[in-house]
């Protein structure tokens, strides 16, 4: 690449290669300093190629074909124009779309989702197909939430954090792979959800500042920056939020054990959790060779967690009247560091597509906290019970947690569709849980350690792991087939109880891929993957937590990991202005681990886990986007399945239910540079072991107005517009328990946000917008 007039080589510039059909980006490099680059893998069809760079005009180079007969093209020398030259203006590529399609995944583009402006990950979930969110921020796909979340394409401490402490506006895009092969951790039966974080890639200083109000001292602020000079980038980011999120609830419960009396409860509730985080993240990139690049990035997070909550309890007897009262107030706090260290290495080879990766990650948590209960029980008359008297319970915890891991991955392509690709990924990762448990003694008018709720658990998990896939293609017809083997060595040690247990499997892990492309515009993939779900800390620690006395819960330490085979078949269908995929999926489980809740006493039940024996899952999903007009695009998904369980082994109950969820997104191109999103989401009722979770329902609108020269928004957004989501579960045993419970969270609120893009990026759009004749020179490919 050469700049016109002067033949001097252009480095550093930013090539794109675009599918002809839909002007999709298939791939993209950066150029090297002398002025060459590769874009590959490019598979037989016709393309056009993208070049820019800040201060020249914009090139491609169209009608582009690869074919089997000749699958390397050599473009020659592009020469590009200073900025300062007139040609004819052609439009070649518009917005990205919102939703990306392709067999094995979808790609959901964040930032043209109006709707997540201000929020977290959580709020950007709620509109990714396949996806759904409940009540506590879990996330899951198809019906399960044993997923495995990713950040850049590797596991993070971001992640175990919970997504709500993700601002959305650090977020690129996230990809949903339903059916992940073997190059992917296994962990996670219902599939892999790839979050992308921003990084810009234009010379010189970018950066975007954004912030956003809402009510309840709501507030999110951003700082993205990016400085890129020859072989080195530089990029950094801050992010602050601050929110309160309140809720109500009411539960009523009814103990009916055999031969005795019956029992009823009514329980009124009431929460505020008040939130604070800073993310700070700084990071390199280092082109150290035309081949050869270093990455490294450091993240520092820093938050807190004010809680306080308050319920009111009847007790009553069978006929209705009252026997007591309970009146219980709690409160708490915590605050949590973070500290991740990232270092990452990528090598090219002259073959297209062949390339070496090295990945190493560390990361160190740590959070302390404390919590107190007040609970005051009073007679018929309100009279304070003598039975029950008054307790002050406070806990005193620390949570720490460390993780460290290595991973290499090679691919080598060895024909024009064939490629062999292998890899190596070892984990170490502890979770040392540590809980100081006092009562207050009011006649020595201080606390003092209660042994039977002071407890500390250590949880240590190895994880080495090797694959490698095959894949090729025959005329139409393409395959890939792979295997994954892996050691685990897990040790749980409950301190307090001197309780040690050990587990060690060896599992493999195989996948297979078919596919048959009819033409361009129409594909089917058939793909089977087998999964693993490691049981997590909270349901192995055996100690029993009487912290809350009538919903007691005990973990059990021989758990065991709960194995998922998945099967899939998958239609993608292109036509001028519409895309659809349609699917058909079917995934057997063993092993599954369940809660199961049975009463201890007229007043309490105890919770506790097991492998419940065997379940299945089976439906459809159809996800389309659709360009009804000019200015109005629509994407929408439907999933119906169908979930069983069988936990007769455990002398439990089979319990199925068919459910579904959908989600409709449309947005509105405007006059005045304005975009308008109305989004829909619902999702029916679900299935537990022992009974159901409600389904719900809520709307969204959004908009935004661009100013200062497209440099800037202003943005609006209404959440949940009819104040409709609410959540609902059942519980039922026979002949002992029944509950139903209802909560509430503030769920319908305003924000109103304003962001701002500076440096080379922002000037670019500008200077496109100013230049109304030939802002690009088009030029015919051999």
């Amino acid at each position: 690449m050469q700049e016109a007039g002067t033949n001097q080589p252009v480095g550093f510039a930013t090539a794109v290669l675009l599918s002809a059909k839909d002007s999709s980006i298939v791939t993209s490099a950066l150029v090297g300093a002398e002025g060459t680059f590769v874009l590959a893998p490019a598979p037989v069809g016709r393309y056009h190629v993208k070049v820019s760079f800040v201060g020249y005009q914009t090139r491609v180079i169209s009608n582009i074909e690869v074919t089997a007969a000749k699958p390397e093209v050599n473009l020659g020398i592009i020469q590009l124009k200073a900025a300062s030259t007139t040609l004819k203006a052609v439009e070649v590529m518009g917005q990205r779309e919102a939703v990306e399609y392709g067999l094995d995944r979808r790609v959901y583009n964040v930032g043209q989702d109006l709707s997540t402006v201000g929020g977290t990950a959580v709020d950007v979930m709620q509109n990714v197909p396949s996806v759904t969110v409940d009540q506590e921020g879990t996330v899951s796909m198809r019906g399960t939430s044993n997923i495995t979340i990713l950040i850049d394409g590797k596991p993070s401490a971001l992640s175990g954090l919970g997504l709500d402490q993700i601002p959305a506006s650090s977020i690129e895009r996230v990809e949903v792979i339903t059916n992940p092969s073997s190059k992917y951790d296994p962990s996670g039966t219902g599939g892999v959800l790839n979050i992308i974080l921003k990084k810009e890639k234009q010379q010189g200083l970018n950066g975007l500042a954004s912030a956003t109000a809402g009510p309840n001292n709501r507030y999110n602020t951003s700082l993205n920056l990016n400085y890129r000079i020859g072989k080195l980038n530089l990029f950094g980011s801050h992010d602050f939020r601050k929110d309160l999120r309140k809720g109500e609830g009411r539960v009523t419960r009814r103990f009916t054990p055999t031969n005795e009396s019956v029992r009823l409860e009514e329980l009124e509730s009431n929460n505020e959790n008040h939130n604070s985080n800073h993310n700070f993240r700084l990071g390199a990139d280092y082109q150290l060779t035309e081949t050869q690049s270093l990455t490294g990035s450091v993240l520092y997070r820093m938050g807190s967690r004010d809680s306080e909550g308050a319920s009111f309890s009847r007790f009553m007897r069978e006929n209705g009247s009252l026997d007591s009262t309970s009146t219980r107030q709690n409160t708490g706090y915590e605050d949590r560091n973070l500290w991740e260290y990232a270092l990452s290495y990528r090598k090219t080879f002259t073959k297209p597509g062949q390339e070496l990766t090295a990945d190493a990650v560390f990361n160190i948590e740590r959070e302390p906290g404390q919590d107190q209960v007040q609970e005051q029980f009073r007679n018929v008359d309100g009279s304070a019970s003598l039975y029950q008297p008054f307790r002050w319970q406070r806990n005193v915890n620390l949570e720490q947690e460390r993780e460290f891991s290595l991973q290499a991955d090679y691919v080598h392509p060895f024909s024009e569709k064939g490629k062999w690709e292998a890899g190596y990924r070892s984990t170490f990762e502890r979770s040392d849980e540590d809980a100081q448990a006092s009562d207050f003694n009011f006649n020595a008018n201080q606390f003092e350690t209660n042994i039977g709720r002071t407890n500390r658990f250590i949880y240590d998990e190895w994880v080495h792991a090797v694959y490698g896939n095959y894949g090729d293609a025959i005329q139409k017809f393409s395959y890939q087939v792979g295997a994954r083997l892996e050691q685990t060595n897990i040790v749980t040690n409950q301190v307090t109880q001197v309780q040690r247990n050990k587990q060690d499997y060896l599992n493999l892990f195989p996948s297979l891929f078919l596919t048959y492309d009819f033409s361009e515009e129409q594909k089917v993939q058939t793909s089977y993957s087998r999964r693993i779900d490691r049981p997590g800390t909270w349901s192995l620690n055996p100690f029993r937590d009487v912290t809350d006395p009538r919903n007691i819960r005990q973990g059990n330490p021989n758990l065991k990991p709960e194995f998922i085979d998945s099967y899939e078949v998958n239609y993608l269908r292109f036509w001028k202005q519409t895309t659809l995929t349609a699917g058909v999926f079917y995934r057997r489980m063993t092993d599954i681990v369940q809660s199961f809740r049975t009463p201890l006493d007229e007043n309490s039940t105890i919770t506790t886990f097991a492998n419940v024996g065997k379940g299945e899952s089976y439906g459809v999903e159809l996800t389309g986007t659709a360009n009804l007009t000019n200015w109005w695009k629509i994407n929408a998904n439907a999933s119906g399945f169908n979930y069983s369980i069988d936990a007769s082994e455990e002398g439990g109950r089979a319990n199925s239910r068919l459910s579904w969820t959908s989600r409709l997104n449309s947005n509105f191109t405007l006059p005045f540079k304005t975009e308008v999103q109305l989004s829909a989401n619902y999702r029916s009722p679900t299935v537990t072991v022992q009974g159901e979770r409600s389904g719900f329902f809520s709307t969204g609108i959004s908009a935004r107005k661009e100013v200062l020269g497209g440099k800037g928004n202003i943005i609006l957004r209404v959440q949940d517009i009819f104040n409709t989501m609410r959540f609902d579960s059942y519980t039922f045993i026979e002949d002992q328990f029944e509950e139903r419970s209802r909560y509430k969270p503030q769920s319908q609120l305003v924000f109103v946000g304003f962001s701002y893009r500076f440096g080379n990026n922002g000037q670019q759009k500008k200077d496109r917008e100013e230049r109304t004749e030939e802002p690009m020179e088009i030029q015919e490919g051999n």
